[in-house]
Parts: structure tokens; C-alpha cells; sequence
């Protein structure tokens, strides 16, 4: 094949792949309120990363407040057009305990007991690269607390039915901010009338923050019937369909700080000396009943601390709906 038919046939390629990943997001553009609950019970554990739950808003398409919006105009737009913008709001509780839950006395060669108790505010912003791919960033801040104030002891006991005896060892109240930023692209196969399609979907993040600082990449990989196009700008409202995915995702993160591996940042407390490199893997499945999402996912953890024997995993299931 000659290089400038080589050359056309890759640009045809690329359309086609531009074309397909903007067909119609199945409602995404519109209000959208999630609940999301991850507990380690579904390996059997009640260690570690032990639970997390939230409750995540976000409003519908260029609904920013007037000042949100001039922010956003201010912030340069890297290598895309921005085509739509949302703003969200989240609360969030996360729980860490180590893995013997009778010692009363502190265990020295494991993870703290902590609490993190915090709320996020959200900037989403997506749009189109130069060549037509899908681009999507989320700029994030949070803010909250750690510690007993955490409430984390109490919900530990009401919720996963458990007397851990040893919370009196858990971190110091500290007040927490992260800022972060992630980045995704949209890569997808298929026609736009052909409703089975697969996505790859690379990624990066980052946080900078007295709770986590870390680099992170990865990717995603989706495959399904009808899936949501969360990266896609309608013009006009998307028809809401019933449809259904798989997917996998496997990423890697260098941790430069993790306040429930170092312990507190201004107090003495107890820590453990933090593995750098840390990688995760997921898999899942999500169910589209038109207005609702329901999703089911196991994730696996590498060890995240020197002296840990095993690696850790936890569920999650999300409950979405779009209005």
C-alpha cells in the first residue's frame, strides 16, 4: 500500500472512531445523582480499606453559577474545545481499620484505624480534541475531616455489625484538603446505528493534599449494549435506552503521600512505612434501565505497606439516576 493511502486510510479510521464515540450519551447530559457504597465484605474481609459510601450530585449541562463559569472561562483548556461543563457536589465517609479488630492495645505492624469524613465540589468540563476524540477533566477540591470527629468508629458498628476494640488507636483529628485533577479519552469502536460497541478509555490523575498525594495512570476497557457516551455535548436532549456493559480497568499510582498509611501530618501517631508503587484492577458490570444506572464492581488493591501479606479487595455498587 502506498503511504498516501495508508495515509487516507488512517484518517478514515480515525472519523470513523470520532464519529461513533459522539453518538447519542443516554441522558447524561441532565441531572445526575448517585449513590455509591464499596465494603471489603465481599472478599470475605473486614480489614484495611473496610468502607467507603457517597452521595455524589451533578447538575445538568452549562448550569454553572455565574461566578463557576467565569472560572472556568479563565482556566486554559489543554489541547480540546470545551463543548459542555457541569458542576457537582459530593459527601463522602471512608473507614480504614487494621486487619486484627480484637486487639485492644495498638498494632504496630499494621495500618492505623482512621475515619475520613469529607465533602467534594466538583468542575467537570468536556469537549473535543483537534482530531475529534472525546476529551473529559474534572477538577475537584476536598475538605473535611479525620479523626474521631470522622465518625468512622460509630458507623463501623452500627452498619458492618463488628466491635473493633482497638479505635481508641486511630488517628488524631486532623482537618483534610486534596486538590485533584483527572483527565480521560474516549476511544470507540463500531457505527453510530450499531448499538454494540467497545470503548477504551486511558486516563490520568492526580492529588496534592495533606490526606493523598499521588500521580495516576490507567485504563479503561467497556464493551456492552447501549452504552452511555458520559463524554458526549448533545445539542439537544438524548433519548434514555436500556442497555448493558462490561468493563476493566487496571491502573498504576506513585504515592507520595497517603495520611492513613503516614498517619498525621502536625501529630505523632501511629504510620507504617507506605509501598510507593501501588496498582489496582477492576472489573464490573453496569445495567442502563433508561433514567437509572446500576452497577456492580470488585476491585483488587496491591499491597500498599511494607510488611503486608496479602493484597486486599473490596466491591462496589453504584445506583445512578438522570433526570
Amino acid at each position: 500500500m502506498h503511504f498516501p493511502t495508508l495515509k487516507r486510510a488512517a484518517l478514515v479510521f480515525l472519523l470513523g472512531l470520532a464519529g461513533a464515540a459522539c453518538r447519542a450519551d443516554n441522558g447524561w447530559e441532565g441531572h445526575i445523582l448517585s449513590f455509591i457504597w464499596e465494603n471489603d465484605g465481599t472478599a470475605g474481609s473486614d480489614r484495611h480499606y473496610t468502607e467507603g459510601a457517597r452521595i455524589s450530585y451533578l447538575s445538568k449541562d452549562n448550569a454553572l453559577p455565574a461566578w463557576l463559569k467565569r472560572f472556568s472561562s479563565a482556566l486554559p483548556a489543554f489541547g480540546y474545545e470545551v463543548k459542555a461543563e457541569k458542576f457537582g457536589l459530593a459527601i463522602s465517609q471512608e473507614i480504614y481499620t487494621p486487619e486484627d479488630l480484637r486487639a485492644s492495645e495498638l498494632v504496630v505492624d499494621d495500618r492505623p484505624y482512621a475515619g475520613w469524613l469529607y465533602g467534594t465540589a466538583t468542575l467537570q468540563r468536556r469537549g473535543l480534541t483537534a482530531r475529534g476524540f472525546p476529551v473529559m477533566e474534572n477538577l475537584k477540591v476536598d475538605l473535611g475531616v479525620i479523626g474521631p470527629e470522622a465518625l468512622a468508629e460509630e458507623t463501623q458498628k452500627s452498619w458492618h455489625g463488628v466491635s473493633p476494640a482497638g479505635w481508641a488507636n486511630q488517628l488524631k483529628f486532623e482537618p483534610g484538603l486534596n486538590l485533584r485533577y483527572d483527565r480521560s479519552y474516549l476511544f470507540s469502536s463500531g457505527t453510530p446505528r450499531n448499538p454494540w460497541r467497545s470503548d477504551v478509555i486511558p486516563f490520568v490523575d492526580f492529588s496534592a493534599g495533606n490526606v493523598l498525594t499521588y500521580f495516576e495512570g490507567g485504563l479503561t476497557f467497556r464493551f456492552g449494549y447501549n452504552i452511555p457516551n458520559e463524554f458526549a455535548a448533545s445539542a439537544q436532549p438524548a433519548p434514555k435506552q436500556f442497555g448493558a456493559y462490561l468493563f476493566a480497568r487496571a491502573q498504576g499510582r506513585w504515592v507520595l503521600r497517603n495520611i492513613f498509611l503516614d498517619g498525621n501530618t502536625f501529630r505523632d501517631s501511629h504510620s507504617v512505612d507506605k509501598r510507593a508503587l501501588v496498582a489496582d484492577g477492576r472489573v464490573g458490570l453496569t445495567l442502563v434501565l433508561k433514567s437509572f444506572e446500576i452497577t456492580a464492581a470488585q476491585t483488587l488493591i496491591s499491597q500498599e505497606f511494607k510488611g503486608q501479606e496479602t493484597t486486599d479487595s473490596y466491591g462496589t455498587l453504584v445506583f445512578s439516576v438522570k433526570f
